[in-house]
């Protein structure tokens, strides 16, 4: 690769992560945490260009150090889905998808924050 280097930001990571994150069947949303929040209303001060909603980051963390990414996930989720289940199918599709897109080997961490009762 002629000696070039490639790096790939936090953020690039957690949209890919994210957008994977709520298309995988019974996740409801992402969830922010505290930090999260407080970025947002800062970020709210600032001008800026609109961001689409499948580029959206809230409820995703991800930091990258070299070849390896670290990814903390908060989803909500449907009453009745298996808990345990959809945890590792957003650890497994996250993860692929980070390595497909950035080239990454992901630690995908899931916290599920909230369940979805029927209306």
């Amino acid at each position: 690769m002629n000696g070039a280097r490639l790096h790939v930001s936090d953020l690039a990571v957690a949209r890919v992560a994210a957008r994977r994150a709520r298309a995988v069947p019974g996740v409801t949303a992402l969830f922010g945490d505290a930090r999260q929040a407080l970025r947002g209303l800062a970020a709210d001060r600032l001008p800026r260009e609109p961001v689409p909603d499948e580029l959206r980051t809230r409820g995703v963390v991800a930091t990258v150090d070299g070849r390896e990414a670290e990814i903390r996930v908060t989803v909500g989720v449907r009453l009745g889905t298996p808990c345990a289940e959809l945890a590792a199918r957003v650890r497994r599709e996250v993860a692929e998808e980070v390595a497909a897109v950035t080239g990454l080997t992901a630690r995908v961490h899931v916290t599920i924050a909230d369940i979805a009762l029927p209306r």
